[in-house]
């Protein structure tokens, strides 16, 4: 089997392909899969964007230069030049330290009340497992991490807010996330760090990005208003 059998590519639009794998279920964790083929892709210049999701990857293209099967066509040239060493390169993690109370974690209660939890055994659970960024979407910086404890999975809140507070952890599903810039948002929230996760004077001003690892680490409220002092 070579690389292109492992893969589907289908028009999404007038301008955009999609590259899904064939047999998801042969790949339980996909995303690393995903993340290397879409920085090998990038390394051409034709691609206008080239963006990864959970379970798939957009190619935006200009379709007055390029028809979909000329596109079509290049990118799987490049998906046969393309490889893939699963575990190769050791990734950091990021700890992500997080003040776990009422007080910042608005949802803290009802999700207390929902699972039949203590806010203390919210916070071991949460903070308990290494996350895989998943990808980056939603809003600017947003990362959704997983996976979650079966324990917390939760829904949606059914109106969602209009602006929360930059640095608010919120869970959802089985995935839990970081409003880096903070803005609306439907997830619920369990906390806040006070870890500046946007630098605009950087390159890539956003600290988390996609295949990165993340480790919460609970802190006090002491710990916090002492963070960045």
């Amino acid at each position: 089997m070579t690389n292109i059998d492992l893969f589907t590519i289908y028009d999404f639009s007038e301008n955009i392909l999609l590259i899904e794998i064939k047999n998801i279920s042969e790949y339980p964790d996909s995303t690393e899969i995903y993340i290397a083929l879409s920085e090998h892709l990038r390394k051409s210049s034709v691609w206008r964007e080239v963006v990864t999701a959970e379970e798939s990857i957009a190619i935006t293209y200009n379709s007055i230069d390029i028809s979909s099967s000329e596109a079509g066509n290049m990118i799987r040239n490049q998906i046969k030049r393309f490889r893939y060493f699963e575990g190769l390169d050791k990734k950091s993690i990021l700890s992500v330290p997080v003040y776990y109370s009422e007080e910042f974690g608005l949802d803290l209660q009802d999700i207390a009340s929902e699972n039949s939890l203590t806010i203390d055994e919210i916070s071991n659970l949460h903070s308990q497992d290494i996350y895989k960024v998943k990808m980056i979407g939603f809003t600017p910086g947003f990362a959704y991490l997983g996976d979650l404890p079966t324990e917390l999975f939760t829904t949606r809140l059914s109106a969602p807010r209009v602006s929360l507070a930059p640095g608010s952890v919120g869970i959802s599903g089985n995935r839990t996330g970081i409003y880096a810039l903070g803005g609306p948002g439907g997830w619920k929230i369990i906390g806040r760090t006070p870890l500046d996760l946007f630098n605009k004077n950087k390159k890539n001003p956003f600290v988390i990005l996609p295949g990165m690892e993340v480790r919460f680490e609970p802190i006090t409220k002491q710990q916090y208003k002492k963070f960045n002092n």
